[in-house]
């Protein structure tokens, strides 16, 4: 005891029998082991970090394609490509009912307004059951006056004004339809024996030859109520087509056949078919060589023009890239596509009538604005699209109607009952200076855009018509508008001087007066760029002939092109994301490939 208490005394531990002996560790362990542990969890830190960025990244290259996609969709620039017919026109065109207005100064007035606003399109309805009521009849017994009277009037007033008509050939008599089902229920549908409806089409072009060119065969074929109530059949209606298509060209090869207006809509069938689905069936059936217009309804839904989304179920602006993509995938990129219908609905705030079925109604100011602003965009964008007819000028029906009052169809009117106009009138009857004119597309030397005063001469090359200047001096105007001008030259010879808005174009070469000028270098078609960075608005380009004659290069044509900043920055955009994922990926490959090594030093 006295041991204990002289090692307690001492600041010794008292002895414990018991006691376990420890065993001593490696030298240097106990310290080592915390470092591996560090080295270890800093790694897995870089790691997580790495996948972090890397996952980030690829989020990063999932959304640059999309918002691509979205900003690019249906988007054509004009650096390739060839020119499409039928669109460089005026795209105001406008729908008229002009058959239900019994009173002849109305018609005048209308015409008269639609001429004055800027308009060249009308898209009139020639009713089949009214022109021809029984088998080769053109006669109302009830008015004992010609069927045709009231048609010709249009036709006559309309060409007085320098109007082209689209003239949309359905609505059938009911004798056509003998022998068939629901005829109360469903009076429209196609006619019972082919051959009647082509007879009536030859008809009809055959009367107003040289006075109206462009035609459309029926309407509507997709919706239930158009087809007499039967099941939807793409392939039965292309056979009217055939039948349409070749009558009419036998009557007036001149004529421009335009295929239906087909109803926007996602319904599969069998009562309504999808307009997408609708043209697929028609290639499927044979329908591209008898139809020289591809057509589509153009409706905003309440959207505006800018809304770029595109689906199978999704009704807007953007609607009509769907039909396009169809034509190009069957091989008919070289049509255009014309909208015989154009639209957004306005109602006032304290409507009573029917509900819309077209969207969410927008106001007056908002009608106006998108109609101008679809236009815009179509002409930038869609060198695809020609003639965009908007639905429509004026409702025939009183407002104070006792049947009619509470259908909504009034609000797309341009124009009152009374004639007052609407904001969508009072703005378009504006546009025609900004909208008439060459946008984004390729044009050849045959296009109502190049404009003269008769001192050239017209030959045909080998890839299409030319323009020869007859004597040096000679001036040839380009209204377009864009940021980019590029002309399409057949050489050898002497080239043209240059105007863009009065001003000679930077980045030409100049003549000792100081005026810049262009040279095709060879034999053949040249595309040279002219202008480049320009506002993307309106210009006027002017040409002088250097040399006439033999003596100079000829003009085979120009192309607008408006490049797409999306589309240029995304390949930047997808190329810095692959040179992050790379770098990402092979940092972390070299972390992982190298981990923490166990030191056996002695700390000792």
């Amino acid at each position: 005891m006295r041991d204990e208490l002289a090692r307690a005394s001492r600041g010794v531990a008292p002895s414990t029998p018991d006691r376990v002996t420890l065993r001593p560790s490696r030298p240097g362990t106990g310290r080592t082991r915390p470092r591996v542990r560090r080295l270890v969890e800093r790694r897995l830190l870089l790691a997580g970090l790495h996948l972090l960025v890397i996952l980030g990244l690829l989020a990063s290259l999932a959304a640059s394609i999309v918002a691509g996609r979205y900003f690019t969709r249906g988007v054509e620039t004009a650096e390739a490509g060839s020119a499409i017919p039928y669109t460089d026109l005026n795209p105001l065109g406008v729908n008229t009912f002009l058959q239900d207005e019994p009173d002849p100064e109305k018609v005048r007035r209308t015409l008269d307004m639609i001429a004055a606003a800027g308009f060249t399109f009308i898209r009139q309805p020639f009713f089949w059951y009214e022109i021809e009521p029984q088998p080769d009849v053109y006669w109302d017994a009830k008015w004992n006056v010609s069927t045709w009277e009231k048609y010709d009037r249009i036709v006559e007033l309309a060409n007085e004004r320098g109007l082209e008509i689209i003239a949309r050939l359905d609505k059938p008599p009911r004798w056509a339809r003998e022998g068939q089902p629901n005829l109360d229920q469903f009076p429209d549908g196609p006619p019972t024996r082919i051959e009647d409806y082509a007879d009536f089409v030859a008809t009809v072009v055959s009367r107003y030859r040289g006075k109206i060119r462009y035609i459309q065969i029926w309407n509507e074929p997709n919706l239930q109520g158009e087809w007499g109530g039967q099941p939807i059949d793409p392939a039965a209606f292309t056979e009217l087509l055939k039948a349409a298509y070749v009558a009419a060209k036998r009557a007036n090869p001149e004529v421009v056949v335009l295929m239906p207006g087909l109803a926007p809509t996602d319904q599969t069938g069998p009562e309504n078919l999808s307009d997408l689905l609708f043209l697929q069936g028609m290639y499927d059936a044979g329908a591209a060589d008898y139809f020289d217009i591809a057509t589509a309804m153009v409706y905003g839904y309440g959207y505006s023009p800018y809304d770029r989304r595109v689906g199978f179920d999704r009704n807007n602006f953007s609607r009509v890239i769907q039909l396009r993509e169809i034509m190009v995938r069957n091989g008919d990129a070289d049509k255009p596509i014309w909208a015989v219908e154009y639209a957004w609905v306005s109602l006032p705030e304290d409507w009573q009538g029917h509900p819309s079925v077209w969207g969410e109604p927008v106001s007056e100011e908002e009608q106006a604005r998108y109609l101008y602003q679809g236009y815009l965009r179509a002409q930038r964008e869609w060198p695809w699209m020609g003639v965009m007819c908007v639905w429509y000028f004026r409702w025939p029906i009183s407002p104070d109607d006792p049947v009619n009052w509470p259908d909504p169809t009034r609000g797309f009117a341009i124009v009152n009952w009374d004639f007052t106009p609407r904001p969508a009138y009072s703005l378009l009857a504006r546009a025609r200076p900004v909208l008439d004119r060459a946008w984004t597309g390729i044009y050849l030397a045959d296009s109502r855009y190049l404009e003269h005063d008769g001192g050239w001469q017209r030959d045909e090359g080998d890839a299409g018509p030319l323009l020869r200047p007859s004597q040096a001096g000679e001036t040839i105007r380009i209204r377009f508008g864009g940021p980019r001008l590029d002309l399409l030259l057949s050489g050898p010879g002497e080239g043209f001087a240059i105007t863009i808005d009065g001003e000679p174009p930077l980045g030409l070469p100049r003549d000792e007066q100081g005026r810049a000028v262009v040279r095709p270098e060879a034999a053949g078609i040249a595309r040279i760029t002219v202008a480049s960075g320009l506002e993307d608005g309106p210009h006027v380009a002017e040409l002088t002939a250097l040399a006439g004659g033999a003596s100079s290069a000829a003009l085979a044509g120009f192309a607008v092109v408006r490049p797409s900043p999306v589309g240029e920055a995304l390949p930047l955009v997808i190329g810095a994301i692959g040179v992050g994922l790379a770098l990402n990926l092979a940092s972390l490959g070299l972390n992982l490939r190298h981990p923490p090594v166990r030191s056996g030093r002695s700390n000792g």
